[in-house]
């Protein structure tokens, strides 16, 4: 996304106190650093030793409490937000190649104190003592250890429980931020004690209706990626939504996968559908977003020779990947304490996410928080083909719409620095 368009064993260690899971310095981090790193893990099923793992980073200023408190999400279902939210893209450092950490200027914890939570289990470091807890997933399981994690989390640390709190995330995370948002007005309405202060939620490049969120082919056609002859066969044979539906009830029909295949080889694998102009790295290692495993190769950065990450380190994937995979990192994070064969991974891990929560329509409950007073923020990569911005755009005024809501502002570019923007 380059520019925005707006097991029990261990219970001990779950519930010491915050002071337990103080991150001293991460090895690399730059000097004067003048905000506190905390990580570690959060007991939400104890019978289950079910255990989701976070990084909370506090806002970068004189009082963190006088700043919200947010909480992000990556989608897949499957990807961490530790490895693509927090040092990828808006946490306070990103890795370089020789292992060291350079600030990120861009880091969200300037105006907020961030926490980045990887979920569900299965999910980078996050993790279950049972393994039939790996099986079966679904948005539900996932909003109600989420609801958890939170409650829990401000048990360790109760000086953020009166903070005002925002959601936000990017891609499958448009369907588990809503849910989280619905279940905990749900919890304030229910429980006589101090609400959560939930202040608004955020969406970005969102999947919340398969029968539009997806739909892609004229924006890569509009970008010179597919042929008309490839565009007439998307719009009269087998759309996006449709291949996806179809994936989900594992019944590809010939017609879309001889679409699939045409948009594949035009594309090549030169090219990101995550962000169409970006540079790509080569290397044999990369793996990227996905949707969930083995379908729909579109909607996902796929595990091919090469990929990009971002336009300044076209390999920071790589650099992610093998700096959450030192042994010292994970120390100082607090993380793998149960010492899981299996490495750090972007996406994957040992989830089966159930496929019929991917064809939700998240729409409706989108209108139903906006009833509530919950402000929604819409926002989208200019070049992102999986999810694409006219997508969005179009949600966006369909909600308008239902709700009669009127533009508060004009459409016009947005200044960043002193440099123009075409985020609206």
């Amino acid at each position: 996304m380059k520019l925005l368009l707006v097991f029990p064993l261990l219970s001990l260690f779950f519930f010491c106190s915050a002071s337990c899971e103080v991150i001293k310095a991460l090895p690399g981090q730059p000097a004067n650093v003048g905000f506190k790193q905390y990580s570690g893990y959060i007991l939400v099923q104890p019978q289950h030793g079910r255990a989701l793992f976070y990084y909370f980073v506090e806002a970068d200023s004189a009082n963190p409490l006088a700043n919200p408190l947010t909480l992000w999400l990556n989608g897949g279902p499957g990807c961490s937000s530790l490895g693509f939210g927090a040092f990828m893209e808006h946490g306070p450092f990103q890795p370089r190649e020789d292992g060291h950490l350079v600030k990120n200027q861009y880091s969200w914890n300037l105006e907020s104190n961030m926490l980045y939570l990887e979920s569900p289990i299965g999910v980078g470091f996050s993790y279950s003592n049972t393994s039939s807890d790996y099986l079966g997933l679904n948005d539900a399981t996932t909003a109600k250890d989420n609801m958890q994690f939170l409650l829990n989390w401000f048990e360790e640390f109760p000086q953020y429980r009166n903070s005002d709190l925002y959601l936000s995330g990017e891609s499958y995370a448009g369907h588990y931020i809503p849910q989280l948002a619905d279940l905990i007005l749900d919890y304030n309405k229910r429980f006589s004690g101090r609400p959560i202060k939930l202040k608004a939620i955020a969406l970005g490049n969102p999947l919340l209706d398969p029968d539009i969120s997806v739909i892609n082919a004229e924006f890569l056609w509009s970008h010179g990626v597919i042929s008309d002859e490839t565009l007439l066969l998307s719009k009269t044979v087998c759309n996006a939504s449709r291949h996806l539906k179809e994936s989900i009830h594992q019944n590809l029909s010939k017609e879309c996968i001889h679409v699939l295949n045409k948009l594949e080889e035009e594309m090549g694998s030169y090219t990101d559908p995550g962000d169409l102009i970006l540079p790509i790295c080569f290397s044999p290692t990369l793996l990227g977003q996905t949707f969930f495993q083995g379908t729909h190769n579109r909607l996902h950065w796929k595990q091919l020779a090469m990929s990009s990450a971002v336009a300044n380190d076209p390999c920071r994937v790589d650099e992610i990947r093998q700096y959450l995979n030192t042994p010292k990192v994970q120390e100082s994070l607090h993380a793998n304490t149960t010492h899981l064969s299996s490495v750090w991974e972007f996406c994957g891990g040992h989830l089966s996410y159930q496929r019929d929560s991917i064809g939700i329509n998240i729409i409706p409950l989108l209108s139903k928080l906006l009833k509530r007073s919950i402000p929604v923020l819409l926002f989208n990569g200019d070049q992102d083909s999986k999810i694409p911005l006219t997508q969005t755009r179009i949600i966006a005024n369909m909600l308008a719409k239902e709700l009669k809501l009127v533009p508060f502002g004009s459409y016009a570019p947005w200044l960043v620095g002193g440099l123009s923007h075409l985020a609206k």
